[in-house]
Order: structure tokens, then sequence, then C-alpha cells
């Protein structure tokens, strides 16, 4: 043993002094790897600035050589540089948007840059401007859409009824003015003399709105006259707006096609209406609601429940109950704005109930597979689930405590199916509602 730890000893020595021997020279030939590295970097880098002060000295020369003057031959033709394009002046520019082709597919680039070009020229475009506006000319971009098919059946004569006329006016969005490119010329210019700015195109802007019985141009103004001077012209807008839906022009008495744009005068003026929330024109809206004739108007409708809320239910049932209107689908609309009050409201309760007996009836004598026989129940059962989000816990009691009567009404398996389905949902979100609020 005694002999053993000696060995070990050494052993242990020696290796680590082999560990410090090898160290060292791996040491010393990194630091020598590391030293022709530097030399090697530092040698690129002086031929690098050899090779561009190389360089610079022969661009020197070119362009030493370049300067100096060199006679011409007798036989060679000095290339000529073609004269620069004047810019058009306003008034050409204003004439070629009239002459712009609606069916080419450029037209569209086309006038966007030559209205970009007027607000470019700033001022000295207005005078072009307001020579075209006052000889009250118009050029239409957008062409007009093909004839439709006639409908091949009930359904799609339905469907065109609820894009078109009174009740495409009620059930489709109110239109609004393009924000990417005008439809027609006196548009874009009314667009182009807002964004040119100033006291002069102010002044332009107001002697258009006194004069036109355009609802789109209205439309186009009061965006243009809120650009130049926000809320100054808001009254004489509205009080436009007004005198046109009270009063509308005929304007297809010439017998020349009316557009599209025209079609929807109203539209733009009642959106215009609506957006300030005006109440002013209340009384003429209800007076002009149903014609002597029993047509609704869409229109008038879809303002009188966007401005007065709940407060138009009177107005409604007056309507619903009016024995002039005799078109269902004109019936189902007045049904459409009064039952957005369910669950807060009687008359509108009244309504709902009605429509229910009446569609329970209805379902007597179908087949147990067709379901035509539930399509007068749509209406009112799909009411009870619209916008349940934004409705306060007791609105949400009193439509589940209708659903409860429309279930008394009929043991129809299907219909107690759906009602089940419903009222699940409804009942999820009461108690949602219940657990987010602070008892007292």
């Amino acid at each position: 043993m005694r002999f053993v730890l000696p060995l070990l000893l050494a052993a242990v020595v020696g290796a680590l002094a082999a560990g410090w021997i090898v160290r060292d020279q791996l040491t010393r030939q990194q630091a020598a790897a590391q030293r022709k590295q530097e030399q090697a970097f530092t040698e690129k880098i002086d031929e690098q600035k050899r090779a561009g002060q190389e360089r610079s000295s022969e661009l020197a020369r070119k362009l030493a050589d370049a300067q100096r003057p060199v006679a011409p031959a007798t036989n060679q033709i000095e290339p000529r540089t073609p004269p620069a394009k004047p810019l058009p002046t306003p008034a050409e520019v204003v004439q070629q948007l009239q002459k712009m082709n609606p069916a080419d597919r450029r037209t569209k680039h086309r006038v966007v840059h030559g209205l970009e070009t007027l607000v470019d020229l700033g001022t000295a475009s207005l005078p072009a401007i307001q020579e075209f506006l006052v000889r009250n000319e118009d050029l239409e971009y957008t062409p007009p859409p093909p004839p439709e098919a006639p409908p091949r059946n009930e359904e799609e004569t339905r469907q065109r009824r609820l894009r078109t006329g009174a009740l495409g006016n009620y059930f489709q969005p109110f239109p609004k003015p393009e924000n990417n490119f005008p439809p027609t010329l006196r548009l874009g210019l009314l667009e182009a003399t807002a964004h040119i700015g100033g006291a002069e195109a102010e002044t332009m802007l107001r002697e258009v709105l006194s004069q036109t019985a355009r609802g789109v141009e209205v439309a186009y103004l009061d965006l243009a006259l809120e650009e130049i001077a926000p809320g100054k012209y808001r009254d004489d807008i509205l009080k436009v707006a007004r005198e046109i839906l009270a009063t509308p022009i005929a304007v297809d008495e010439s017998g020349a096609p009316v557009s599209a744009l025209d079609k929807q005068s109203a539209g733009y003026l009642y959106a215009i209406l609506i957006k300030y929330n005006d109440r002013v024109f209340v009384e003429t809206a209800k007076r002009i609601l149903i014609s002597a004739d029993g047509k609704l108007d869409g229109y008038a409708l879809a303002y009188l429940r966007q401005v007065l809320g709940e407060q138009a239910m009177p107005i409604f049932l007056q309507a619903y109950k009016d024995p002039r209107v005799t078109d269902p689908m004109e019936k189902a609309a007045i049904r459409d704005a009064a039952l957005r009050y369910i669950g807060s409201n009687e008359q509108a309760d009244e309504i709902f109930r009605e429509m229910v007996r009446e569609g329970v009836r209805d379902m007597k004598g179908k087949e147990f597979m067709d379901f035509k026989r539930y399509e007068n129940l749509f209406q009112p059962i799909g009411s009870l689930a619209r916008d349940l989000e934004d409705q306060p816990v007791e609105s949400i009691k009193a439509r589940r405590k209708l659903l409860g009567e429309v279930r008394k009404e009929s043991g129809d398996l299907l219909l107690q199916f759906g009602l089940t389905a419903i009222d699940r949902r409804m009942a999820e979100l009461q108690e949602k509602r219940e657990k987010a609020t602070p008892q007292n």
C-alpha cells in the first residue's frame, strides 16, 4: 500500500503537468493562428484600398476626358432632345373628362388622374370647374347594369321586390356617396373643389347647394362642405334635404331614362336626416308614409324607426291597421319595424300575438313535412331572438314570456323543438346578465 500511494500521486502530478504543457502549447498555437489571420485581414484591407485608389484615378481620367471639347465629325448629326410636353390647362382637363367613354375599362383610372390633376393645379382650376357646373350638365361614368331577365318563379319575384321599390328601400341599407370613385363628372368636380379648398371653392359649393334638386348631389355637397367648413352649412344641408323630400321633382318628365342615382335620390336625403338625427321632418314623414293608393314609403318607414326608436310605435300601429295597406309584403315591412320593440312595448307585443295566431291558423291543413306551413311564423318568432345581446334583462324575461304563450298556441313537434332552442339561448343570456348585474 505504501508503494501504491506514491505511484498514484506521481500519476496525478504527471497528468497535471502534462495538461499544463498541452494547454500552453495550444495557447501558443492559437495566438500564432490569430496573428496570421490578423495579418491576412490587414493585407486584404490594404489591397482593397489600392484597388479603390486605382478605380478613383480611372474615374477621374474618364471625367477629364469627357469634359474636353471634341470637334464634331463633318458627317455626324447631333441628336435633338424633343421639347417637353406642356401641362394641360384646367379647361383642357375638364374637356377631356367630358369625353370619357364609360364602357372603356381604363376610364376610371383616367378620370381619377384628371380630377387629381385639377386638385394639383389648385385654385386655377376653379373657373373651369364652375363653367361646367353652371351648365347643369353631367356625364355618368358607370354604365347602367344590363336589364334583368323576368323572374322565373314566385321566390325570385319576392327576392327582387325585397331589393327594389318600397320594400327594398326599407330592407336595404341607405345609399351613400362613393368614397373611392365618383359615379358622375359633376360629383367628381364637387369633390375636387372641396379638396382644393379656400373661400372661392366654398362659395362655389354653396351656390350649387342652393340650386340643385338631386339628392345624390346634396349628399356629396354635405361631405364637401363639411370638409371645408365643418358644421357651418349643416342647417342649410338639412333644409334643402327636407324641401326636396317634401316636394319630389319628377326627373323623367322628358321621357329620358332615369339614372340609378336619381332613383335613389330620396335614400341619399333620408340618410342625411338620420345622420344628423333630424326630427323636424317627422311630421312630413308621417304624412307621406302611406300614399293615397295605399303604397308604403319604405325610406320614410326606416327614417321614423331609426330617428324615433320606440317612440314611433303609435305611428307603426296606425300604419299596421290602415285598411289601405293590402300588400302582404308591405305589411311585413311595417311589422318588422314594430317587432323590434317586443318585450318592451305592449303595442309591439300585441302585434306579435296577432301574427302568431294568424301563423298557427295557416299551419292547419298543410303537410307535416311541408316547411312552408311555418313561413308565416318565421317573422314573429325570429323577432324574439333579434338584438338579444342589446336587450336589458327585463326585456329578455318579457320575450321568454311571449315565447311561452306561443307554446300554448300549437303542439306541433317541430315548432316546439325550435322554440326550445330559442328559449335555451335566451335563458343562458338572462342568467349571464343577472350574474353581471350587482344586486341591491
